[in-house]
């Protein structure tokens, strides 16, 4: 290390990288910073540098060198933490240089037995949840969960059209080669390591349980539809415990049903073109991102999916494993994966890749649409994906009703404004006042359900076709 290499790092270093402190007086503060980046991915520290990057320097005594010395004690474990006493030029005083590598082997670290976190805002104390996390990935806990043993359950307990399935789709999309591909259940948990000695493990519940038992709590998905982050009000709730793919299609039937619709006619085409309000694909994929990257040996907690009027959140239990950071997310970054064997089976269902990418797919989808860029956060029990709205998408709310069984929204919602029509209204008239009108031929096909239940009927023919509500009897 020298004074030029300390000019650079003062002119292009990160700010969640970098720590400088005036005088010697504040090494406690510099140890809970150091302390924070040896917890994230390492970095520098100064003394004789002010937080304004003027350099002012210090003196360097042997008392100092010694208090330095005894101040690395202060970590637990010993940190990778190199020292350098750098002359400024034309001057008797020194800038002292702290440089902390990260170590995912050693981690997490702590500064006056207190762990700690450096973001670009400053210093702050590392929340609980993540450090009991951090030390049980050190240990290998977090990770050994989905292979121990499923104590209990046997092969009946699964279900088997669910594993052929799998392999079927993994076959069509080439992810299982055809050599590899068998309709044998006790074949399949093995290729998938999912069955040792006759004995299923936790993967193999979570992937492929007929009913799943409380047992597993962790397999549980909770589903909202709010006017806001407040969630003061429900619009529409729904939550379940399922094996992974129940859970991964509740919550693709829950998305499509409150995500608005847009469409326009293309110059270049006849047909109507549909667009959603956010890429489908991008939510998929964060909603897959929740089930096999959650910590499953932490049986409280769900995967929430939250619907708001202008954004969409998926929250999983679990940080960001590895020692993967939200800065990484963005960029070209190894695949971490906690949970192998999950991950392998929705590899070889053709739902993920195997060298990840994941989030950056998420946000390159997101881009594409000229959408705003989803935002990736480690919250105090988990990790959370935020999706934000172009423009507010709006929302009915549920109201009590002694309507026949199986009506859907929109239908309610068209017999709510035929109902508060004076005059019968034409398809087009009333698609105009829907919040989010479909496609011509769903539209076409409400009616035709509300016409069978007998609750509208059909005035004038052709282009003269309008509705009103049916007579009550």
């Amino acid at each position: 290390m020298d004074f030029d290499k300390i000019l650079s790092l003062i002119k292009h270093g990160e700010q969640r990288t970098i720590e400088y402190k005036k005088t010697i007086a504040e090494i406690e503060k510099l140890g809970k910073s150091l302390c924070g980046m040896l917890n994230v991915k390492g970095g520098y520290g100064f003394i004789g540098i002010s937080d304004s990057k003027k350099i002012i320097g210090t003196e360097v005594t042997d008392s100092t060198r010694k208090k330095l010395t005894e101040f690395c004690n202060s970590f637990d474990p010993y940190p990778q933490i190199e020292i350098h006493y750098v002359e400024i030029p034309d001057s008797d005083k020194f800038i002292i240089v702290f440089s902390c590598k990260a170590s995912k082997e050693d981690a997490p670290y702590t500064f006056r037995s207190r762990p700690y976190l450096k973001t670009e805002s400053g210093v702050r104390p590392m929340p609980p949840e993540k450090y009991q996390h951090l030390l049980l990935e050190h240990v290998g806990l977090s990770k050994a969960w989905e292979s121990m043993s499923a104590n209990g359950f046997t092969v009946d307990d699964l279900d088997s059209t669910e594993m052929l399935r799998t392999m079927k789709a993994g076959l069509a999309k080439g992810s299982i080669p055809q050599e590899e591909y068998t309709e044998n259940v006790h074949e399949i948990l093995t290729q998938f390591d999912l069955i040792q000695d006759h004995k299923l493990n936790n993967a193999a519940m979570v992937l492929f349980a007929k009913k799943m038992p409380a047992d597993y709590s962790q397999c549980f998905i909770r589903m909202g539809r709010f006017v806001d982050d407040t969630m003061d009000v429900t619009l529409d709730s729904k939550q379940m415990r399922g094996n992974a793919f129940q859970i991964l299609s509740a919550a693709e039937d829950f998305v499509r049903r409150h995500i608005p619709i847009s469409a326009h006619f293309d110059p270049n085409q006849f047909e109507r073109v549909e667009k959603t309000a956010l890429p489908l694909v991008a939510v998929r994929e964060a909603i897959i991102n929740a089930i096999i990257h959650r910590d499953y040996s932490k049986p409280s907690g769900d995967i929430a999916l939250m619907i708001f009027n202008d954004a969409l959140e998926i929250h999983n239990v679990g940080h960001l494993y590895g020692g993967l950071t939200i800065d990484q997310l963005s960029v070209r970054h190894p695949s971490r994966r906690r949970n192998e064997r999950i991950s392998q089976v929705f590899y070889g269902r053709g739902l993920i890749e195997r060298w990840g990418g994941g989030t950056r797919r998420i946000l390159k989808l997101c881009l594409d649409e000229n959408l705003p860029e989803p935002a990736f956060s480690e919250e105090t029990d988990g990790f959370l994906v935020r999706f934000t709205f172009k423009e507010p998408i709006g929302a009915t709310l549920h109201e009590p009703s002694t309507l026949p069984h199986g009506l859907k929204e929109r239908e309610v919602e068209i017999l709510k404004i035929l109902g508060e029509s004076a005059q019968p209204l034409s398809i087009r008239e009333i698609a105009q006042r829907l919040q989010n009108p479909p496609a011509d031929r769903t539209l076409q096909d409400n009616f035709m359900h509300l016409k069978t239940l007998g609750l509208v009927t059909l005035e004038g023919i052709k282009r003269s076709a309008k509705w009103r509500l049916a007579d009550k009897k």
